[in-house]
Parts: C-alpha cells; sequence; structure tokens
C-alpha cells in the first residue's frame, strides 16, 4: 500500500520537477511547493532526494533572488514533513542555504537587500537541525564541521544585530538557538550529546555572547520581543557550554581522549593568542582547544563582564523581559553554579532586584528563585564560601549606595535599592543578626541609610502663623508627605526605603539596633533628624518586641532637651539650624503616633506620659508641627477605640483641665500651654463646659490680679481660643437643632395626614352604627353630655401670661464675664493687647446676638473705649476698630446709628479724606498697595454700603457717606480703589438710588460738563468718549448707567 502511494506521489510530482529543473522560474517553483504540501509525510520522505535534487542544482546557480526565495520554500515545506537521516542529505542542505544568501563583497558576508529571503533561509536552517534524528546531530557538531557551523551562527549573530524587520531577527535568534541545540524539542536527557554539541558551541562563545549582549542591551525604541529572545538565547546558551563537570571526573572521557597537554595550551586556555595568528592559527584553534575544566575557568573570567551588564535590565520597561531574565539567572546558576562560580554574585544580584519588581508576576517568580538558592546554601556544605561571597558584596552595596543615589534617575536608585532588599531577605533571620553583631558592619549599614535619606530643610518655615485664626478654620486631614529630601525625588524610591528599615526590625536584632541608633545620634548630631527617621520606619516593623523597648524609644523622644527643641532664630541659633530642629521636632511627635498605631490598645501604658506633649504641637502655630501632631492624634486615637480625637479629647478632658490650669499660673514656664489650651477647646463640645469654664475662670481672675499683667496677652489668648471654640459649638448645636426642627415639621405634616386618614376611617364606621348602638335617642346623648360638662371643673382661660425672662445658658454667661474683662485692656498702650481683646469682643459679639438682655449692656459699655480706638495714630488699631464697629452694626442696627454719625463718621471722613492725596496716582504696580492705610481705605470702600444698610441711615446721612467718598471716584486713584468705590455707590444705589443718582449729577455737572436744565435731559446723552481725559466720566457714566437700568427693571 504504501509502494503505491509513493508511486502516485512521485507520478504527480514528476513532471513538476522536471519542468523545474528545464525551466527554473517563480511560477514552476510555486507549483511544486504546492505538490509536495499535498503530499504525505511518507511520500515526501521516500522522494525527498529527488524532490530537493532540482532545488539544489538552481541554488548553486546565480539564479535571481525571487526563485531563490521560492526554492528554499520548497526546501522548507519538504524538510517540515520528514526527518533527516543522512548526514550527507544535511550538509547539502545547509550549504545551499548559506550560499543563497552569502555575498563575499559585502563587510558582513550577506546580502544587502531582501529581508524576505533572509527571513526563510534562517528559518529553513531551524528546520533542518530540528528534523534532524539524534544521529545526524551527532555526526553534524563535529570538529571537521565547526567552520561550517561558524557561517550559520555567524548570519543569525549579524542578521539579528543589523536588520530591521523584527520578524527577521527573532526568527534569527530563534534559529541560533536552534543551532546551539538548546531549543524546547532537544532532548535534555541525551547528556553526551548536549555535552558534544557545547564542545563545538564553544568555540563560536565569544562571538555570540557579545552579539546576544549588544542585541540585549538596545535602545528603549527597541521591540521588547526582541530583548526577550535575545536574553533567553543568551541564558541557554550559556548553561549549555559553562554546565559543571561532573565532580568525581572533570574532564568528560571524549574531551581526555583529545586533551592537548602543550604547554602553551596552559598558558593560553581559550585560545586567543591562535585566533589572532590568521587562518592557520583559527584551524589550530578549532583542533586544540577543548572544553576543560582550565578553560572554563577562563571563560568565567572573561564573562564577568557581559554578566555584569545584564544587571541593567532588571529595570526594562517590559515584566516580560524582566521575568525572562529571572529565567535565566536561575538557569546560569543551577546549571553553572560552580564553572560560573565568579559570576555567582552579579547573576544573584540580578534575582535579588528582581525580587522586589512592581509586577507581581516578576515579583513572585523571582522569589522563588531567591527561595530555591537560600535553601541551597542551607543545605550544601561546600556554598557557605558563596554565602561569604554574598555578604562582602552586600557591604560593598552598602558602600557605594550613596553614591549611586547621589547621582542617579529614580530607575537606578529602585534598582539598587531592590537589591539591598533582596540582599536583607536572602540573608534572613539566620545571618542578618549575625552581620549586626559586628559593630562595624552595623554602622556602616545605619550610615549608608543615613547619608540616602538626608533631608533637605531649606524651604521650612520657621514663622509662626496666626494660630488663633487658623482655629477656626483647620481640620485634620490625612498628611501628605511632607518629608523632603536632598535626593530622593520619587515617592516610590521613599517607600522603598521604608520596606528596608521593616526588613532590618524583622529579621535583625532589634535592640542592638535602637542601641546603635542612640549611640550614633550622640556621636554624630548633623544626623540627628535621619536617624530618627531610621528609627520610626524600623520601630513600627513588629509589634512583638517588648514594651520594655517601646518604653526606651519613648523616653529618649521625650527628654525635655530633646523634645523641646529651639525652631526660632536666636543669637546662638541660625536659621539653618531653626530649620532643622522644625523637621527634628515633626519627626519625634511622628514616631511617638507611630509608636501607638503599632502598639494599638497598649500604647495605654504610655498615654498619659506623652499625650499631653502631642497635642502641644498640635497646637503649635507652625503650620508643619501642628499638622503632623494632629496626625499623631488620630493614631493614638485609632489605638485607643475612639473614633475621632473629639473622642479622645473628651476622654481624658479631666487630665488635661487640671494640667492646663496648673500651667496657666506659670505660663512664662509653660508656654506651650495656650497650644493645648486651643486644640483641648477646639475639639470639646458643649458638654465639657463646665471644664472649660474651670479654665477660664481661672484665666479671668490671673487677669484681674495686677501681678500676672505680664503674663495678660497669653492669658488674652486663652480667652480668644475659647471664645471661637464657643462660637463654634454654638454653631454646630444650632445646624442640628435646625436639622431637628425640619425633621420635626416633616413628621407634623406625616402626623396630620394620617389624623385625617384615621378620621376619614372612623368617620366612615360611625355613620354605619345605629343611634341605638351609641345606648339611646339623640336626645338622650345630648343629656348626658349636658350633666358631664356640668359636673366637670370649669377652666380658667385667664391665667395670667409669663413675663419671667428665659436665663441665658452657661456658656453665654462666661461669654459676657470674658467679654467685659476684655473691655478693660482696649485702652491698652500695648498695642497687640487692644488687637486681640477687640478680636475676642467680635467674636463674643456673634454669641451674644441672639441674647438682646446680654448684647446691649456690652454694647453701651464698649462704645467709648472703642470710639476712642478711631482716634489711635496706629492704623492697625483703626482697622480693627472699624471691623468691631462693622460687627455692632451688623448685630445692633440701627440702635447704634445715632452715636455712629456723632462719634465715628468724621473720623472717618477725615481719614478718607487725607489717606485720597496719599494714594493719589498710585497705579497698580506700586509698593502702596502693601500698606496698612491702603487695606484700611479698601475696607472702609468695601464695608461702608452694608454699614449704611443695617444703620438705616437717612438721605441726609447717606448724602454726606457719599460726598466723602467722592474722591475715590477720580481716575487718578488706584484703580483697586475707584472699584471699591463705584461698587459703594451702586450698593448704596440698590439701597437709595435717589441719592445716588443726584450726587453722580452733582459731580458730572461740576467735574465733567454742564447738564441742560429742562425736559430734554436724558442719561443716554451721556456719551463716553475715550479720547477726553476727564477725571470723573469714566467712573461716574458707569454708575450713572447701572441706576437707569435699576429704573428700567423697576
Amino acid at each position: 500500500m504504501e509502494a503505491i502511494i509513493t508511486r502516485h506521489a512521485f507520478v504527480s510530482v514528476k513532471p513538476l520537477c522536471d519542468l523545474l529543473m528545464r525551466s527554473p522560474n517563480v511560477q514552476n517553483a510555486i507549483n511544486v511547493e504546492k505538490c509536495i504540501q499535498n503530499l504525505s509525510d511518507k511520500s515526501v520522505q521516500n522522494l525527498v532526494e529527488y524532490i530537493l535534487y532540482p532545488t539544489i542544482v538552481h541554488l548553486r546557480t546565480n539564479v535571481s533572488e525571487n526563485i531563490k526565495l521560492q526554492l528554499i520554500n520548497i526546501i522548507k515545506v519538504a524538510v517540515s514533513k520528514i526527518t533527516i537521516t543522512e548526514v550527507r542529505v544535511l550538509n547539502n542542505l545547509y550549504l545551499c542555504l548559506i550560499f543563497a544568501i552569502h555575498d563575499k563583497q559585502q563587510p558582513n558576508f550577506l546580502i544587502p537587500m531582501n529581508e524576505e529571503l533572509k527571513e526563510s533561509v534562517v528559518q529553513c536552517l531551524k528546520y533542518l537541525i530540528i528534523h534532524s534524528s539524534a544521529d545526524v546531530i551527532e555526526l553534524f557538531y563535529t570538529r571537521e564541521n565547526a567552520a561550517k557551523l561558524s557561517q550559520s551562527i555567524y548570519a543569525c549573530i549579524s542578521i539579528a544585530k543589523n536588520e530591521k524587520s523584527l520578524s527577521l531577527r527573532i526568527a534569527a535568534i530563534e534559529t541560533l538557538i536552534v543551532l546551539s541545540y538548546v531549543h524546547d524539542e532537544a532532548d535534555s536527557t541525551d547528556t553526551v550529546l548536549k555535552s558534544q554539541v557545547a564542545d563545538i558551541i564553544m568555540l563560536f562563545l565569544p562571538g555570540i555572547v557579545k552579539g546576544l549582549q549588544d542585541i540585549s542591551q538596545g535602545s528603549d525604541v527597541q521591540n521588547h520581543k526582541i530583548t526577550l529572545i535575545a536574553v533567553r538565547a543568551l541564558g541557554r546558551i550559556l548553561a549549555l557550554v559553562m554546565e559543571d563537570l561532573p565532580q568525581n571526573d572533570k574532564i568528560p572521557p571524549f574531551v581526555i581522549q583529545t586533551k592537548p597537554k602543550t604547554n602553551d595550551l596552559i598558558k593560553d586556555p581559550l585560545g586567543i593568542l591562535l585566533r589572532d595568528e590568521g587562518r592557520n592559527g583559527m584551524e589550530k584553534h578549532i583542533k586544540t582547544v577543548h572544553r576543560n575544566q582550565a578553560w572554563l575557568d577562563a571563560a568565567s573570567e572573561k564573562l564577568e563582564a557581559p554578566i555584569r551588564n545584564l544587571i541593567n535590565l532588571t529595570k526594562h520597561q517590559h515584566c516580560k523581559v524582566r521575568k525572562e531574565l529571572n529565567d535565566a539567572a536561575l538557569l546560569i546558576l543551577s546549571k553553572c553554579s560552580r564553572n560560573m562560580n565568579n559570576n555567582f554574585a552579579e547573576l544573584v544580584e540580578i534575582i535579588i532586584a528582581l525580587s522586589e519588581d512592581d509586577v507581581v508576576d516578576v515579583k513572585k517568580s523571582a522569589e522563588i528563585s531567591l527561595k530555591q538558592i537560600s535553601n541551597n546554601f542551607s543545605k550544601n556544605y561546600k556554598m557557605r564560601s558563596i554565602i561569604e561571597l554574598l555578604e562582602e558584596r552586600f557591604y560593598k552595596l552598602l558602600t557605594k549606595l550613596p553614591r549611586i543615589i547621589r547621582m542617579s534617575d529614580n530607575a537606578t536608585q529602585l534598582q539598587y535599592l531592590n537589591q539591598l532588599i533582596g540582599y536583607l531577605r536572602l540573608l534572613g533571620e539566620e545571618r542578618l543578626p549575625q552581620i549586626m553583631t559586628s559593630v562595624a558592619h552595623l554602622r556602616r549599614l545605619l550610615l549608608s541609610l543615613v547619608y540616602v535619606t538626608e533631608f533637605d530643610c531649606s524651604d521650612v518655615t520657621i514663622i509662626e502663623e496666626n494660630q488663633l485664626r487658623s482655629i477656626e478654620y483647620s481640620s485634620c486631614t490625612a498628611v501628605p508627605s511632607w518629608k523632603k529630601f536632598k535626593f530622593i525625588s520619587d515617592n516610590a524610591t521613599e517607600q522603598k526605603m521604608i520596606l528596608i528599615c521593616k526588613l532590618l526590625g524583622i529579621f535583625g536584632d532589634l535592640p542592638i539596633l535602637i542601641d546603635c541608633i542612640f549611640e550614633l545620634i550622640t556621636d554624630m548630631p548633623q544626623y540627628q533628624k535621619e536617624l530618627i527617621l531610621l528609627m520610626n520606619w524600623i520601630i513600627i516593623s513588629s509589634n512583638n518586641s517588648p514594651l520594655s523597648l517601646y518604653q526606651q524609644v519613648i523616653d529618649y523622644y521625650i527628654a525635655p532637651d530633646f523634645w523641646y527643641l529651639p525652631i526660632e532664630v536666636q543669637d546662638d541659633i541660625c536659621l539653618r539650624q531653626a530649620q532643622s530642629n522644625v523637621v527634628l521636632s515633626c519627626l519625634l511627635t511622628e514616631g511617638l503616633g507611630l509608636i501607638a498605631e503599632t502598639l494599638q490598645n497598649d500604647y495605654q501604658k504610655f498615654l498619659l506620659k506623652t499625650l499631653y506633649l502631642i497635642i502641644e504641637k498640635a497646637g503649635s502655630g507652625h503650620a508643619l508641627s501642628s499638622l503632623v501632631g494632629l496626625n499623631a492624634l488620630e493614631k493614638i486615637a485609632q489605638s485607643q477605640g475612639h473614633t475621632n480625637i473629639a473622642d479622645l479629647i473628651r476622654a481624658n478632658v479631666d487630665y488635661f483641665s487640671y494640667h492646663v490650669t496648673i500651667k496657666l499660673r506659670r505660663i512664662e514656664k509653660y508656654p506651650g500651654v495656650l497650644n493645648v489650651v486651643s486644640i483641648v477647646m477646639k475639639y470639646s463640645t458643649l458638654d465639657l463646659l463646665p471644664c472649660l469654664k474651670e479654665i477660664v475662670e481661672d484665666a479671668l481672675i490671673q487677669l484681674g490680679a495686677n501681678f500676672q499683667q505680664a503674663n495678660a496677652y497669653s492669658l488674652l489668648k486663652v480667652l480668644y481660643t475659647f471664645i471661637v471654640c464657643i462660637r463654634q459649638m454654638a454653631c454646630n448645636e444650632n445646624n442640628k437643632s435646625n436639622n431637628e426642627t425640619q425633621q420635626e415639621k416633616k413628621d407634623v405634616k406625616e402626623k396630620v395626614i394620617q389624623t385625617l386618614l384615621e378620621y376619614y376611617e372612623a368617620k366612615k364606621v360611625s355613620e354605619q352604627i345605629d343611634n341605638d348602638d351609641l345606648g339611646g335617642t339623640p336626645e338622650d346623648i345630648f343629656k348626658e353630655l349636658k350633666e358631664k360638662e356640668a359636673n366637670d371643673d370649669p377652666v380658667d382661660y385667664n391665667l395670667p401670661e409669663e413675663n419671667e425672662t428665659k436665663e441665658p445658658p452657661a456658656h453665654v454667661t462666661i461669654i459676657e464675664s470674658v467679654m467685659k474683662r476684655c473691655l478693660h485692656f482696649l485702652p491698652s498702650k500695648d498695642i497687640s493687647k487692644t488687637l486681640l481683646a477687640m478680636q475676642t469682643l467680635q467674636e463674643g459679639l456673634y454669641i451674644l446676638s441672639s441674647w438682646s438682655e446680654q448684647l446691649l449692656p456690652i454694647v453701651h459699655q464698649l462704645w467709648h473705649p472703642l470710639v476712642d480706638r478711631f482716634h489711635d495714630s496706629n492704623i492697625l488699631i483703626m482697622n480693627r476698630a472699624w471691623q468691631l464697629l462693622y460687627t455692632l452694626a451688623s448685630l445692633s442696627e440701627d440702635f447704634i446709628r445715632n452715636r455712629t454719625l456723632k462719634s465715628v463718621s468724621p473720623v472717618l471722613a477725615k481719614f478718607l479724606d487725607s489717606s485720597s492725596k496719599e494714594s493719589w496716582k498710585k497705579n497698580s504696580q506700586d509698593a502702596y498697595k502693601f500698606t496698612q492705610m491702603f487695606k484700611f481705605q479698601r475696607l472702609l470702600l468695601t464695608q461702608l454700603g452694608s454699614v449704611a444698610k443695617h444703620l438705616k441711615l437717612h438721605e441726609c446721612d447717606l448724602w454726606k457717606l457719599v460726598t466723602m467718598t467722592e474722591p475715590y471716584l477720580n481716575s487718578c486713584q488706584h484703580p483697586e480703589l475707584q472699584e471699591c468705590c463705584v461698587l459703594l455707590y451702586k450698593n448704596l444705589a440698590d439701597f437709595n438710588g435717589d441719592i445716588v443718582w443726584v450726587k453722580c449729577l452733582s459731580i458730572w455737572n461740576t467735574h465733567v460738563e454742564s447738564i441742560a436744565n429742562d425736559e430734554t435731559f436724558d442719561v443716554k446723552n451721556f456719551k463716553m468718549d475715550n479720547n477726553t481725559n476727564n477725571e470723573y466720566r469714566k467712573n461716574v457714566y458707569e454708575i450713572l448707567l447701572y441706576i437707569d437700568q435699576l429704573n428700567r427693571f423697576n
């Protein structure tokens, strides 16, 4: 049957082959190819020599490249269907394929164009080796064929390096893998054949390694598939050639028989000198150089540089390349651990770096590899020398790490930090504690981390913000990364440093580590910040350490000399030192919060020792200290089972109130108590008022005592803080009440609807019931109702109305006492006290706005001291006095109208008139806008309209108001003041348009042009002339247009 099928196949293919033999062209070649595709594999196997004969003949002639391409396709189709069982066939086809793309006139001996032909040739070469039997492979890979084999290997390397086609380059490297007999289909169990192939491939190893290294280190624009296949080829070929020889017989038998014993090869095991002698030297090199242990050792030394360059691929942008790199490194380590001993550390470093990869697949793969290597350390006693080598590399990495971090980009920083992390994991709990027992090694480790995490404090502000003002608006939010390093700019790099410190805490000896950090803080005070940062990151690694260790750290942190650092520039404290102290103070505070987060409920033991100090930082006027302190408070609150800071304060309010009361009496010694007061009051609620009341009453008593006048400003801060917080609490309560009221209204509506529905149902039922069921006739029922009314007690509808006044709540009474005390400081010669007193009164007025019985007496007592402040020469005092008057006007309205017009209006008119001369011809670029006078002018012009509405000024008073602000309509005034004045006139026009209209017409008639005094008057006749330099035209015309539009709409 087989003979019949073969005969039919021969009949079908013979005419086509004959025609191709006589007339080689593209079409005839395509016909042969199609015919072969339709034949069975067995038929092709029997007829292969006849089928390929015309192809081989024509490939050796100078046919065109297009014909060559189709002829090679015939070989490719035929070879893919057979198994080559004769080395003669393999040699013939091999030479034909090499000859098809050979061009001796080119530098690389390859035809310059036709990528399709090259790709077809390299694919056909791959099929030749894959479809050859083991016997043929054994006969082909001999020293006699080495020169022949080198041509195809060189061609593949050259194509992969220089061509542009992606598929061609990948096909060339895949063919190189097959030619090196390390492809997936190769028989890995045939160690003899593998060793024979390795003995041939070793001759070309330098060129292969160099070529694949250049390809794998290509630019970023190179497709990742090329890099991936190049790394795979390099790993497999190195594992083949450099594989460890059997330990009992370091040289295989077939090598021993041919092992040269000349002295020349002992001196030059790689045969480098022979290759330099030309053709004769190369022939001698092929015959005499063998893969013995001397050659392997020498090759290992030469491979150090290429292997070292592979570590650059650990930061390749594509994860598949990095994963392939891990597989290649593990393959070499597992196959060549002894022969590649010189490169062992570099290969381990590659896997170490990849074990911290951001891609999970790569990370897990590298971690498995690292675990496998680590297990070999523990099981194989001969690996101890390698462990020592890795420790030495670990020390070298620590030495060069600061230099690398300081001079490299983010990707390189991550690469080396990943190496360090991998080393820590590799050393683990067995080796790392032993390293830490060496003081020199431990100090080197810590100092390398210190140099990496060096802080940049140049942008840290030491200016204290207005703490009291910020209380009203501040809120504790998540703290962003406030740390700024000199050499770390990426958050990912910072996270790697945190992980390094955590691993030190997990695998290392924590007590020794902490003691060493304490020693370094003492020995190197310039790096206190960095050492405390490392301490914070290390201490949070595990909560299994004894509490005594945490207590040691906490006691060190809160030592008075260390905790209370000077953060202001003084005679002996320069700006740089003050900025450094701010950062160090924040690190100490953050450290306590991190310890609380780590210990959770166990932190209760240290709560009373640290809570007051952290609240003191949270209330600091320095924004950074306050932010870090609030974040630490949140961590402590969560550790103690509280949902927020307010609950933490509420649970410990007795403790705070006692300390605050005591320290307020010695406020000059404990200035930080004001910070505590601000935080405690800010996070308190009205139910804690009794505790706050004790603090406030004690402050009021001290303010009344003459011997405490030196601390008056600090005590006024306490009162102001209290009033601001009470106002916040009252607003929150009002909002809550409003919500409850709205809910009650909603409930009332639902109740009314429900009652009506019930009434409707009852009405329907009652209509269905007979009168008898009610107990009698309607007359009887009416009689019973009369008797019942007679027996009931009469209702007295003339009860007297309750005229009793409603008692104010406790907080209103306290506020009233505070405001009365603040009145005494309005005439103070100390500007800061006066300003703070007026600020406190202004806040208190808002709280008393709903309690007229308390508000009006305060207004009476306040008025005369307030009026005197308008006569002060300091504009800051006048500005604050005006703000207080504005609040009075908005709350009291026309109650203070007459007094304001009599006592305050003349002063303001005088100021506006005199200051208008100062702002004359000042432009927006002038420094005048930064003066207090300009700010007060702008404030008056902005708020006078609202005050006029609140006071309900009459027309004559409004006329005086627009008259005294008239100068600011002049175009020579500061542009911003002009805008404010125009807006003032518009606001007054909304209130009383007639007065503003008449005033604007008066200004127009006086300063711009005469107005017709008859019925023909119309504002439309007022035309803007841009060529006219009149000083009032533009602003007055804008106001007139605004009023005209109002009148039209009304």
